[in-house]
């Protein structure tokens, strides 16, 4: 079984993050086309997965939340936060005049949508799976009016040249990354995040009395989101980020009163909280 499951191919920002976390050898990871597929490996094909989960930009990775909130043997057992630099590339000879046809991700082509519709605006857009996808595909095309935006590292992998850098549209661009496991919760370390979701009750008041509750014990929320439970029109989950952990008497008590207000309330995991990176 491989160590850790990631989101390919090589040159990816979930590599980049997969690195930073814990070096790992090659032989020790195993690569997949989508993050349904990182996740549905785990305990099968790999003891665990990295999966982005939030970008500063373009907020949550939705299909992440979705699979953690219906898969219940799921737990977060790490995190990392990587800086997210663009980059324009493509063929050696490509300009950023030829290019008629751009690949990438998603999220990099919203990340860099002013940069798009001012220098490229009558390029066709194609989305990829990732971003190191979209530069294989530039590699193999050779083709000087293709381009892709992806990471320097994704460059220098498939045989591209930077033919613009950092093309994203604002500085402050950050990706975090999550590290699953099945049913794994960590030890304190002294400096922790507990992730949780849960539903409430109908009726007034509902969210209040429960975020009362952290309030009242100092607990401080890093992050708090809605996303619909799938199940019924108007009926929402909440995702909740809050310092410390689920062994803490503060939290412990705080999920105990928790719970007498929502119809279901799990914990997504225990784990010890990122530091945020410095932009180079």
């Amino acid at each position: 079984m491989y160590k850790m499951g990631y989101l390919g191919p090589s040159g990816t920002f979930t590599e980049e993050a997969l690195l930073k976390y814990q070096e790992m050898s090659t032989d020790e990871t195993k690569e997949y086309k989508t993050i349904s597929e990182v996740i549905g490996a785990i305990g099968r094909e790999v003891e665990t997965g990295i999966v982005p989960v939030e970008n500063s930009l373009e907020g949550s990775v939705n299909i992440t939340l979705d699979i953690l909130a219906r898969k219940s043997n799921l737990v977060i057992t790490g995190e990392v936060i990587i800086p997210v630099y663009h980059h324009l590339m493509g063929i050696e000879g490509a300009r950023i005049q030829d290019v008629r046809l751009l690949y990438s991700h998603p999220q990099a082509v919203a990340q860099c949508r002013i940069f798009i519709e001012k220098h490229l605006p009558g390029a066709e857009v194609e989305v990829t799976l990732s971003t190191a996808q979209a530069a294989r595909l530039v590699s193999e095309r050779r083709d000087t009016f293709c381009a892709a935006i992806g990471t320097r590292r994704a460059a220098e992998l498939y045989g591209l040249e930077i033919i613009k850098e950092n093309i994203h549209d604002y500085d402050c661009n950050y990706t975090r990354f999550i590290v699953l496991s099945l049913n794994q919760i960590n030890q304190p370390s002294g400096r922790d995040k507990t992730s949780l979701v849960f539903g409430i009750k109908d009726g007034p008041g509902a969210l209040y009395q429960v975020l009362k509750e952290f309030a009242l014990r100092n607990l401080n929320l890093t992050r708090i989101e809605s996303r619909p439970s799938k199940r019924n029109f108007g009926d929402y989950l909440f995702f909740v980020d809050l310092q410390g952990h689920l062994n803490d008497s503060g939290v412990k008590e705080t999920l105990e009163a928790v719970g007498e207000n929502t119809v279901f309330l799990r914990v997504l995991g225990s784990y010890p909280e990122a530091e945020m990176p410095l932009k180079q």
